[in-house]
């Protein structure tokens, strides 16, 4: 069996719908997969009903946006007995809001600052949860730059960059696993400073993800992390636009795990593969 434990759809900063997603995983032969929209549960109950028309289990699940000395960390949540926690669907409802608002003022203060051409109207009907993605792609398709030249301007040094939540990466473990949550340290290999890595795990995550598709990712290193904290195992491609290259991100069943690698997941969420 083939299982990928985070991706994204519209609902957050992906390009593929609920169904386009469970096609894309049923062509990549992936088994079972988790739908991970940043902050956001919207598209949950929908994507489990497609994948039983395809035959693919779907897990419902959020990437929760915290922060920890200055660096964004994402924490992979995931449902247990695949029901929403009615918690995060608050939490979702108002965030929605909260993304909203600061998309608006990000894209007013690059445009005064740094002078450039925005679309406003386009970049709100672009998703129901608006991220820095989704303003990248705007700023790139408005300014004729690539996403590359974009992405400095809604970078965290950026003279427009505002947080998406002050939501400390404790405190969000904790939200998490109030609500029922197994709660997944999502690509560490992305933490700017190394060296936190370790000060975040002190946290009480139950997993880490070992397996994701960007080359600054040490698989040894954060297996040998997992086994020093006891911590399960993940592996997400983080599918954001399918085929198309994007970064970090790679096609939904790019980084997976086999079903024994998955059991102790499986066992907390509930779930029989």
């Amino acid at each position: 069996m083939r299982i990928d434990l985070h991706n994204h759809t519209f609902h957050s900063d992906g390009i593929l719908s609920e169904e386009e997603l469970v096609k894309r995983a049923k062509l990549n032969h992936v088994d079972i997969f988790a739908l991970t929209d940043h902050d956001s549960v919207f598209g949950d109950d929908k994507i489990v009903e497609i994948g039983k028309k395809y035959g693919i289990k779907v897990i419902k699940g959020l990437e929760l946006s915290t922060y920890y000395k200055g660096e964004s960390v994402h924490i992979i949540c995931l449902f247990k007995d695949n029901i929403i926690p009615k918690a995060m669907l608050d939490f979702s409802i108002e965030i929605k809001e909260k993304r909203k608002n600061r998309a608006i003022l990000m894209m007013q203060k690059i445009h005064d600052i740094y002078g450039l051409n925005i679309d406003l109207d386009g970049l709100l009907k672009s998703s129901e949860v608006i991220t820095r993605a989704n303003m990248l792609n705007n700023i790139a398709k408005c300014n004729h730059l690539s996403r590359e030249e974009a992405s400095q301007y809604i970078s965290s040094s950026s003279k427009a960059y505002i947080p998406s939540t002050k939501l400390s990466t404790e405190d969000g473990i904790k939200f998490a696993k109030e609500a029922g949550c197994v709660v997944i340290f999502a690509h560490p290999c992305l933490i700017n400073h190394q060296e936190y890595v370790e000060e975040i795990l002190q946290f009480g995550f139950d997993g880490i993800e070992v397996r994701y598709p960007s080359v600054r990712n040490d698989e040894a290193k954060f297996m040998a992390l997992a086994k020093k904290w006891n911590l399960l195992i993940s592996a997400g491609s983080d599918c954001h636009r399918g085929d198309e290259p994007d970064g970090d991100h790679a096609d939904i069943g790019t980084c997976t795990l086999d079903e024994n690698e998955f059991e102790p997941i499986a066992k907390l969420l509930n779930l029989k593969i």
